[in-house]
């Protein structure tokens, strides 16, 4: 962070730019933080980095006590029957389902609009919302309306489990293109089990920390996690590299590789997240008691806590 820091703004690269400014935000804010929502088990556990390949229709992701699984879905076509999509990967599918999450818990509904509002949303992140980029935002919108998530968190005598599709329901326009075969949907709904859920597990986050992260599955994963595990620290903790690994990436993925990019990964999140006292050690990282990136009144507890 202090060699991010030390160099003039002028040679600075536009993502680290994009930090530096976050930061100065962050400390220097005197109205109080603009929130985003998480839930507290997608901090622990995140979306692929990557796209899967077209016949992997399901994904698997374990961190300690809590496992996800997602199962890809299919949206009907505007001539009749259904078309297969992927499972939603990369920044831009963890930026919609935080911006879902958002709108569900600061307005109260599980109803929520999607077409204009997110291409705001987007614009205020400065993702961009024309061709190839809208393209590739419209191809996530379509893979998370469909997809069907499981939660399990393993207890001391028993396992507790959520299943169902992250919407119930949603509204989809016929496409004015007759080249694009799939709707796009105009609002979703989520299942009320997880919306429930969501309502009573939400980790509130900075909205100048993850606009400054928005180029980085990794580094939203990583701030996603601190921001909802370091406030309920009761002693430091040491995370090895291996179990860092696990969460972060893959157990194929070499050590060595994946150190550097995580060490990448953490440097910009603590930039963003000034509260944050975790440090790189040997054998992993270090992770103390820190205050949370949006002052919370109080814990909560519960099966996704």
């Amino acid at each position: 962070m202090v060699e991010i820091l030390s160099e003039k703004e002028d040679k600075l690269p536009k993502r680290v730019l994009r930090l530096v400014e976050a930061r100065k935000e962050i400390l220097d804010s005197v109205w109080g933080p603009q929130r985003l929502y998480n839930h507290s088990f997608l901090c622990s556990v995140g979306l692929p980095h990557r796209a899967l390949p077209d016949t992997q229709r399901t994904y698997v992701k374990s961190s300690g006590a809590i496992s996800l699984q997602l199962t890809a879905g299919s949206l009907p076509t505007s001539t009749g029957g259904f078309q297969d999509v992927g499972i939603p990967y990369g920044p831009r599918a963890r930026l919609l389902l935080l911006w879902l999450c958002s709108q569900a818990v600061l307005n109260r509904t599980a109803q929520v609009e999607v077409e204009d509002s997110f291409t705001a949303f987007a614009r205020a992140l400065g993702i961009g919302t024309c061709g190839k980029s809208l393209k590739s935002l419209r191809n996530q919108v379509a893979r998370m309306s469909v997809v069907s998530m499981r939660l399990a968190k393993r207890g001391d005598q028993c396992v507790e489990t959520f299943q169902a599709p992250i919407f119930s329901r949603f509204q989809a326009e016929y496409p004015t293109d007759h080249r694009q075969t799939t709707l796009f949907p105009s609002f979703v709904e989520f299942s009320h089990e997880f919306y429930i859920s969501l309502i009573e597990h939400a980790v509130p986050l900075r909205i100048e920390a993850i606009q400054a992260l928005t180029h980085s599955s990794r580094a939203l994963d990583v701030y996603c996690w601190l921001a909802h595990r370091l406030w309920r620290l009761d002693r430091n903790q040491k995370i090895k590299w291996t179990s860092l690994r696990f969460q972060f990436g893959s157990r194929t993925q070499q050590l060595d590789g994946f150190k550097k990019m995580f060490r990448v990964a953490l440097k910009q999140v603590l930039c963003v997240y000034p509260e944050a006292n975790v440090s790189v050690a040997y054998g992993g990282v270090i992770i103390k008691p820190s205050k949370p990136p949006v002052p919370m009144k109080r814990r909560t507890r519960g099966l996704l806590s």
